[in-house]
């Protein structure tokens, strides 16, 4: 549960801050259907999804979670290995946080989110040198030399990195809060005046599952569930409607059916987990059913980034 805490709590922060940053980024030079503005920005969605999105073969939380289970948590460190393997992290570092370091110096100009950028890649890429140093320490069995020392200290260097991470984190979605804002919001009003309602209401729909999702609270839901929820609903009930429309498939451009079939199911099992919430008194089936949203969101996510 400890991403999931980390997630809600970040998703909470975005969204009570989500007004004034969407005045404080109100830049009317940019065109969010231009593909220099979709390229750049696209490419700092992917960022933050690498390091946040869980259930994913090479994304940060993959490899905090190997991390942990091969050498312990702080207060339970287990460095006496003989070997350890992090993942494919690399994969994400190369082909989304250096492709996103890249774009940063490109039109057009983002403000902070540009400089939030660059001072998360450049934290994740140090982060990430880490982890290899650790790999070829185990690989070359220093540890019969140096009786784990050094793998001592660059557990802790890796430790120290993490938390900055999640700090640097917050910090850079709170620079894009805005902007995606104002793209969004331009999005829906362009869809629902071309008439393509399942991209309409897939944009409604992300957005209330979203705000849904931030009013979870440790123990209790926040005033705003019961009125985000509803009008989740009604987006999730209109897509699950237009589904079987070819018509309206098309109108929207959705050609990979497959994949918005897997987006509208697990949706719609978002849907149905947030109504549980309500009702659910038992902390056990609370925290499965937390998890499994948790687990939803990173399919779901995944799937709608590719449609």
């Amino acid at each position: 549960m400890r991403r999931l805490g980390f997630l809600i709590a970040t998703l909470c922060l975005l969204a009570s801050c989500s007004q004034e940053q969407s005045k404080e980024n109100d830049n009317k030079t940019l065109a969010y259907d231009s593909p220099e503005f979709s390229e750049k920005f696209n490419s700092y969605i992917a960022v933050t999804n690498y390091y946040s999105t869980s259930d994913k073969g090479s994304s940060w939380i993959a490899t905090l979670s190997k991390f942990y289970d091969q050498l312990g948590t702080p207060n339970k460190k287990d460095l006496k290995k003989e070997d350890v393997y992090f993942g494919n992290f690399m994969w994400g570092i190369d082909q989304s946080v250096k492709v996103a370091a890249a774009n940063a110096d490109k039109a057009p100009n983002l403000g902070n989110a540009d400089k939030s950028l660059i001072a998360f890649s450049n934290e994740i890429i140090s982060a990430s040198a880490i982890l290899q140093q650790l790999e070829s320490y185990y690989k070359g069995k220093n540890y019969l030399d140096d009786k784990y020392s050094r793998a001592d200290k660059l557990y802790s260097d890796f430790i120290n990195k993490q938390v900055k991470l999640d700090s640097l984190y917050i910090l850079l979605r709170k620079s894009m809060a805005g902007i995606k804002e104002n793209r969004d919001n331009y999005f829906v009003e362009l869809n629902k005046k071309e008439g393509k309602l399942i991209r309409y209401h897939m944009l409604l729909s992300m957005r209330y599952a979203k705000a849904t999702f931030a009013q979870i609270g440790k123990e209790t839901l926040g005033p705003d569930f019961n009125s985000n929820y509803d009008k989740l609903v009604i987006s999730v009930d209109e897509l699950n409607k237009l589904s079987t429309d070819d018509k309206a498939l098309e109108k929207s451009n959705i050609t990979l059916k497959s994949t918005f079939g897997n987006y509208l199911g697990y949706l719609t099992a978002i849907k149905g987990n947030f109504r549980m919430l309500m009702d659910i008194n038992d902390e056990a089936k609370r925290e499965e059913i937390l998890n499994k949203l948790d687990s939803d969101f990173a399919e779901m996510i995944d799937d709608y980034n590719r449609i």
